[in-house]
């Protein structure tokens, strides 16, 4: 019986140690962010000159009904205009996309600006001096222009708004 025992025992600190193996692990995974999502959805569609066109829609995994997509300049008045509801987020060197289901935030994905290590994913917004610095779309016409380009070695991807609702 006692070598039975101590087969027992040896058996459960190795179930042991893989359970928390496996915990440390899951831990440390990070969960894929939008712009990494964003990302490899124009490596994987760009055509022959680095462009793709990203459907935020089929790249999300929560619900949503409106995005409002800003750039670098934005001010918290003018995002909460494009959600319709009041929106205090940083804003400051930030880009980013805020999403809304029912009039309630659910999910922000922010984009610092570094101006001396730029970040890897931009957002430009092509507009008009006066218009704002930010753009909505619903879930259904959220399609957005993703572009990469190669410099010293370097890929920058980046998100190109035109319109929105």
């Amino acid at each position: 019986m006692g070598d039975f025992s101590k087969s027992i025992r040896e058996s459960s600190l190795i179930i042991i140690f893989l359970f928390f193996l496996m915990l440390i692990v899951a831990g440390c995974q990070k969960e894929r962010s939008l712009s990494d999502q964003i990302i490899q959805t124009i490596d994987r569609k760009s055509n022959a000159n680095g462009v793709s066109d990203i459907s935020l829609k089929e790249i999300t995994d929560f619900k949503w009904d409106k995005v409002v997509i800003f750039q670098v300049g934005s001010s918290d008045e003018e995002i909460s205009n494009a959600l319709g509801i009041k929106y205090e987020g940083p804003t400051d060197l930030i880009s980013g996309l805020v999403f809304v289901l029912d009039h309630r935030i659910v999910h922000e994905e922010l984009i610092p600006y570094q101006t001396e290590h730029p970040t890897t994913l931009q957002i430009f917004i092509e507009k008009k001096a006066k218009d704002p610095n930010c753009v909505a779309f619903t879930l259904e016409n959220a399609v957005l222009k993703g572009s990469k380009e190669e410099l010293d070695g370097v890929t920058y991807y980046s998100i190109h708004v035109e319109e929105g609702l």
